[in-house]
């Protein structure tokens, strides 16, 4: 590519940058954009360094008051209002004995006691009601989290029985894709099972990305592998699509989606899942030697 036309295509792409790095850019448009990061290493710098910026920014910016806190503060205030109503009654009681009537006055008061035992209580419960946003958080994310791995399982399947074309078939370009994914991508070394290593892409699903790597095993069978961060998709979320087993002390979740074979398996925050037409017990050791 000479320097115009270098200049032209990145031209192009300069107004997606920020939608993409937020996360704002429609999925079709992210591809062709991620396909020209592969290929560009000044828009790739430029990625890294908004999305480094980015993330100072977040870690810059104050957190918000704690409920609890906010209940004690407007507890106190409504306290003070309460005493100072009452104040202002009494002194009028004195000044005017004939037009305030003392029960006024103490009628106020009363009611700043009532303020102030509901301000006591409510920080009394607030901590219970922390536990139980935080307790429903996690569900949400454990909701969410077992979705992510339907979704990402379900396009597996997908992917591999109508594979696109791959944007590199070069192993030695899979480095590039760890910002996007976020974890290494390196290719797996299957060990003593032949493979020849096809070419490799990203993928978006969702609001996710894997590196898709494309194989073929044992002269004719297409092995299609995800690599992505476990942390975000938790494979052990897989349950019960696929079934867990225990091979070399090492948990490996097996199974059969739309014909077939699928096994996933996770290692140092690293996910790892496979599909092939192969059996489950050759998915198994596939997945198995990609991890060492």
């Amino acid at each position: 590519m000479n320097a115009a036309k270098s200049i032209e295509s990145c031209s192009r792409f300069d107004h997606a940058l920020c939608a993409y790095i937020d996360g704002e850019l429609d999925p079709d448009h992210a591809v062709d954009l991620e396909s020209h990061l592969v290929q560009c290493p000044p828009c790739f710098e430029q990625v890294r360094l908004l999305r480094s910026l980015r993330g100072s920014l977040k870690r810059a910016r104050p957190s918000g008051c704690p409920d609890a806190l906010r209940a004690r503060i407007a507890a106190a205030m409504a306290h003070e209002q309460a005493r100072g109503a009452a104040r202002d009654a009494a002194q009028q009681a004195e000044a005017r004995p004939r037009l305030v009537h003392k029960g006024y006055a103490i009628a106020l008061a009363a009611a700043a006691g009532v303020v102030f035992i509901v301000g006591v209580a409510r920080q009394r419960d607030a901590a219970p009601a922390d536990t139980a946003k935080a307790n429903a958080a996690r569900a949400a994310i454990d909701l969410a989290s077992s979705e992510s791995v339907e979704v990402l399982l379900d396009d597996l399947v997908t992917q591999h029985a109508q594979p696109l074309p791959p944007e590199t078939t070069n192993p030695e370009d899979l480095p590039r894709f760890d910002p996007f994914v976020g974890v290494p991508v390196r290719r797996p070394q299957f060990q003593s099972i032949p493979a020849n290593f096809m070419g490799a892409r990203v993928h978006t699903m969702r609001d996710r990305r894997a590196a898709l790597l494309q194989f073929v095993v044992r002269g004719n069978h297409r092995v299609t592998v995800y690599l992505f961060n476990s942390r975000a998709v938790p494979v052990q979320k897989a349950q019960p699509i696929l079934q867990p087993r225990v091979v070399r002390e090492r948990p490996v979740y097996v199974g059969n989606i739309n014909g077939y074979s699928v096994a996933a398996a996770e290692r140092s925050g690293v996910g790892y899942a496979l599909a092939s037409d192969l059996g489950d017990d050759v998915s198994t050791q596939l997945v198995l030697a990609a991890m060492q």
